[in-house]
Parts: C-alpha cells; sequence; structure tokens
C-alpha cells in the first residue's frame, strides 16, 4: 500500500471514529476527530492527482467541517439548556417529536425505523426559535415586509389567509452573498410561536447519518407533527442543483427527488402550516422543479443609500466616536458594498485606535489607558483595504435572472 493509500485509509478510519463518538453524544471528542479527519483528507488531496476524486473529497471535506461546527452549536445550546428550566420546552429529545404542544399525541405514528431517524434527526438538524430580531438587521424595509406577509402574518393571523388567500407555502430568498438573507429568515422566525428547522446539503447528505432520503422523510414528518413550522434551508443551491448536470451520485438524486415529494406533499397538506424557505447566492443553478415549488421569490438587493448609513451606524454602536465621522458621506463612498461588507469595514475602524496602543505596547505596561474616539480618517483608511465583494457582472446577472423568473 502506497503511502497516499494509507492517508486516505487513516482519513476514512479517523472519521468513522468521528462518527461513533457523534452517534455516542460524545461531541467534544467526535468534533475533534471530524476536524483531524478533514485536515488528512485535505493533505492527502495535495498528491492525488486525480482532479475528480479531488473534488469529491474537497467536499467530504467540508463535510466533516461543517459537521464539526454544528456539533460546537449543539452542545453549546445544551449546555444553556441545562442552566435554564424554562428551556426545556425547547428540547429536542425523541419524546418531544411524538408529541404537541399541548403533550397529546397527534399524526400517524412513526415506524421503529423512523424513531431511530428522529435521534439522528436531532443532531444534525437544529431546532431552536432563533434571537435574531428585525432591529438587528439595519435597512431592507422592502425584503423584511415581504417577509411579513409570506411568513409572520399567515401564522399570527390565520383566519384571514382562508380560500383563495392561501398562506406561501415554499418562498425563496435570492440575492448577492453578504447581503443578510439567512439573518432575515431567523428574524421572521423569531417574531411568531413556530419550530424553526434548519437543514443544510451537509446535514443531509453526510452518508454518515444513514440514508438520506430517509432522512429527508424523517424531517418532514417531525415539521408536520410539530407545526406550525419553518424548515429552512440554507445554500439551496448546493442541494437542489439542475438534475441530469455534474457527477452527482445515485443518492444525491435520490435525495432530491424525496425533498420534492415532501414538498409538494406540504404543498397539498391542509393541515398545520409548513412553510418552506430557502436561501441562496446563486438562484440560477436551482433545478426548475424546485423552483416551481419556491413560489414566492424575494429579492435581497445590496443596500441602497439609507441601508448602508443604517448598517455603518448599527456596526459602530456603543463606541466613542469623533464629531467628523460623518455617516452620509461613507454611505456614499460606499456603494455597491453588502451588509456584511460594511460590517467588516466598521470593525476595521473601529478596531484601529486598539492596534495603535498596542504597537506603542501600552497594554503591557501597568498604567491607566485611554483609547481615542474612532475618527473620520479611520473609516477612510479602512475603506483602503476593505473592498466590495460582488462584481458588476453577478449583479447584473441577478438582474437577468429576476426579469425571467421575478422576486
Amino acid at each position: 500500500m502506497s503511502e497516499n493509500s494509507k492517508l486516505f485509509q487513516y482519513a476514512m478510519q479517523t472519521a468513522k471514529e468521528a462518527v461513533t463518538l457523534d452517534n455516542a453524544g460524545n461531541y467534544e471528542e467526535a468534533i475533534r476527530k471530524y476536524t483531524r479527519a478533514a485536515e488528512i483528507l485535505t493533505e492527502f488531496i495535495k498528491f492525488n492527482k486525480n482532479k475528480n476524486l479531488n473534488q469529491l473529497y474537497e467536499s467530504k471535506a467540508m463535510e466533516y467541517i461543517n459537521r464539526a461546527r454544528q456539533l460546537k452549536d449543539i452542545a453549546q445550546k445544551k449546555i444553556k439548556i441545562k442552566d435554564s428550566a424554562a428551556s426545556s420546552s425547547k428540547s429536542i429529545s425523541s419524546r418531544d417529536y411524538n408529541t404537541n404542544k399541548t403533550g397529546e399525541t397527534e399524526g400517524e405514528e412513526l415506524s421503529e425505523e423512523d424513531k431511530e431517524l428522529e435521534k439522528m434527526i436531532s443532531s444534525a438538524i437544529l431546532m431552536e426559535k432563533p434571537d435574531i430580531t428585525w432591529d438587528n438587521i439595519a435597512g431592507l424595509d422592502e425584503p423584511k415586509t415581504a417577509l411579513r406577509e409570506a411568513v409572520v402574518l399567515p401564522i399570527k393571523k390565520p383566519e384571514f389567509f382562508k380560500g383563495a388567500r392561501k398562506p406561501w407555502t415554499g418562498i425563496l430568498l435570492f440575492g448577492p452573498p453578504g447581503t443578510g438573507k439567512t439573518m432575515l429568515a431567523k428574524a421572521a422566525a423569531n417574531e411568531i410561536d413556530c419550530t424553526f428547522m434548519v437543514a443544510d446539503a451537509a446535514s443531509l447528505t453526510s452518508k454518515w447519518l444513514g440514508e438520506a432520503e430517509k432522512l429527508a422523510k424523517a424531517l418532514f414528518q417531525v415539521a408536520r407533527k410539530k407545526a406550525p413550522t419553518i424548515i429552512f434551508f440554507d445554500e439551496i443551491d448546493s442541494l437542489a442543483t439542475k438534475r441530469g448536470e455534474g457527477n452527482e451520485s445515485d443518492g444525491i438524486r435520490r435525495l432530491k427527488t424525496q425533498l420534492l415529494q415532501e414538498i409538494q406533499g406540504v404543498k397539498d397538506h391542509k393541515g398545520k402550516l409548513v412553510t418552506i424557505m430557502a436561501a441562496t447566492n446563486r438562484p440560477w443553478d436551482i433545478d426548475s422543479a424546485f423552483l416551481r415549488r419556491l413560489e414566492r421569490r424575494i429579492f435581497i438587493p445590496l443596500p441602497d443609500f439609507e441601508s448602508r448609513k443604517a448598517i455603518l451606524k448599527y456596526h459602530s454602536r456603543e463606541i466613542e466616536l469623533k464629531e467628523d465621522v460623518d455617516f452620509d458621506k461613507l454611505a456614499e463612498m460606499t456603494e455597491g458594498y453588502s451588509g456584511a461588507d460594511i460590517s467588516i469595514l466598521c470593525r476595521e475602524a473601529i478596531m484601529r485606535p486598539i492596534r495603535e496602543l498596542d504597537i506603542k505596547g501600552s497594554f503591557d505596561k501597568d498604567e491607566n489607558i485611554t483609547v481615542r474616539p474612532v475618527e473620520f480618517n479611520d473609516y477612510l483608511e479602512a475603506l483602503k483595504k476593505i473592498k466590495p465583494s460582488v462584481g458588476l457582472d453577478e449583479i447584473a446577472k441577478f438582474d437577468e435572472w429576476r426579469k425571467e423568473f421575478g422576486g
């Protein structure tokens, strides 16, 4: 066996150990093993000459990294739940899946096999009410209004959404990277009393979590039992790419078919409301069958002047600013920046006074330290380093897609 083959086998063995620890609930060790497996696989890719296989291995390495990140979030949430008796109602245990909010059994009984899948869902799918509110999102008034109409009001006031005025069951948030799509989805879920389930390609396609299509079926069964529910698919383009293109496996094809059936089942179901929300930076990569089911499309654009001004102020809050800081001028100078770009810009600017003190060695001295106010020049210097992450050609592509598919 060559050294390269040994490296690959070592990566696979480490990943299997991570899965065993994951299923046993030993998240701390599982995180370490998943991370190590990704590192070994990345090292193997450097020496492997098969480009097609390397793409698969890169995807698998990213899968391990994403799983490690998920486990970190789950571990943190479990600590919070343990420390707060009030949060016990948010537990995602198997017992909760079989009962509604009054504790009574509801809907069809799950098979023993599906009950096993529920355990997998509890570690693969995050279910907790988000702590993001509309106030955390500066600007974007039109998308906020559209989301309230599409998601919040049908759950808050179901009596007004009957007959022809039926609520949307499939919603697509699309736009350039860093414009706040995921935050908007979380803010909408925060405003209403519902179950919020976050799914992504990594959690559904991992072979270590069982057969993907069965996991998807169980996901929707749980969503119906805990309705009203929002199932949020982040980066849906990685899961719902056009069928028949690329080198997708039989497992991925079966998963897509299952998801399409489940989403159609949600649309046809007349019971409690289950809403599918999805976000993407690449709507043109999504299969047409998925697009038909995501009937309400909401474009999340780059922030306009007033939104940029609000974002600049929000990300400079609770910081002492010099009087010369002109947010109107900065809003003009940041045209073409996304909300995420502006957040990074502000962070760079407000760190400059701290950096100056550190360079002088002030923090190493036993003396009182005074941090100077952030001034306009700090933002100007930050602008030299932080550039827009979205190009004009990409914006044009979104405009072209909107003309054809709406939003």
